[in-house]
């Protein structure tokens, strides 16, 4: 990515606290689904997790709940994001850091088991993508797993016609032939690629890419219950100042006084 569009991605996300501390309020049901996949699928020996493009941190720090024996790493572009990760969420497992993932210096020093990318892939712009699956290829593990939540063509195009203020500075379309392309760059497999409905038909995909799939009994191996709303209340109250905290405008305070008993 070139310095100056860097500097633009990083000035948005650096103001985009607001709507993702409202995700994470209100459980956003795109990022609720994507967690649980997600954990659904990680396999349960799993030692280590990056999540790259954390945002405000909600995702990596479920990760780290579920996956307790894992060491979970969530990266930003967004200096002003991955702080507030850090200030929010908080356990022994559990790391965040300001990384640009099309950067040069982007690089850990060892592979990771899984790798989470969840409304990241679309962000990557098309030139930058051969340069990226390297990257990817040299931070995953031998047996590693790729994991991607992302909007399908058909939402993207429907975001260009009807709500263009809904997108950001890049917002690339992500094809079954582009994950099959990465699963190829990654040496691995596309064990996984479906279609899911969040507000409109088919307007999400997940995506699984493996290095050593694994065929065994199922286990019972399924996603855990995610901080219950009440419980991110809390937290919120207590963690982020009040100039920082959407709670107290009207309509999300109404929410909450609708919604108090749900544990979703």
């Amino acid at each position: 990515m070139q310095q100056e569009q860097r500097e633009i991605v990083e000035a948005f996300y650096d103001g985009f606290q607001q709507k993702l501390i409202k995700d994470y309020l209100l459980g956003n049901p795109r990022i609720v689904a994507a967690i649980q996949f997600m954990q659904e699928h990680i396999r349960p020996n799993c030692a280590s997790i990056l999540d790259i493009g954390c945002g405000l941190g909600w995702s990596t720090y479920e990760f780290a709940r579920f996956f307790s024996r894992a060491t979970v790493l969530g990266v930003d572009i967004s200096s002003g994001l991955a702080g507030m990760a850090a200030h929010l969420f908080s356990r022994p497992n559990l790391d965040y850091r300001k990384v640009d993932v099309t950067s040069e210096s982007f690089s850990f020093d060892q592979p990771f088991d899984a790798i989470t990318l969840i409304d990241v892939y679309e962000h990557i712009p098309i030139s930058e993508r051969v340069n990226f699956h390297q990257h990817l290829y040299r931070l995953l593990s031998d047996s590693g797993q790729l994991l991607i939540a992302t909007p399908t063509p058909l939402h993207q195009q429907w975001l260009r016609e009807h709500a263009p203020e809904g997108l950001q500075p890049v917002d690339e379309d992500v094809t079954l032939e582009d994950m099959q392309a990465l699963a190829h760059a990654l040496d691995g497999q596309l064990t996984v690629f479906k279609n899911i409905s969040i507000w409109n038909t088919n307007d999400y995909f997940h995506a699984l890419i493996e290095r050593q799939p694994v065929y065994q009994v199922i286990e019972g191996h399924r996603p855990g219950r995610l901080t219950p709303k009440i419980w991110r209340l809390g937290r919120t109250l207590r963690r982020l100042p009040w100039r920082n905290n959407p709670i107290f405008e009207l309509d999300t305070l109404k929410y909450f006084l609708k919604t108090f008993f749900s544990t979703k």
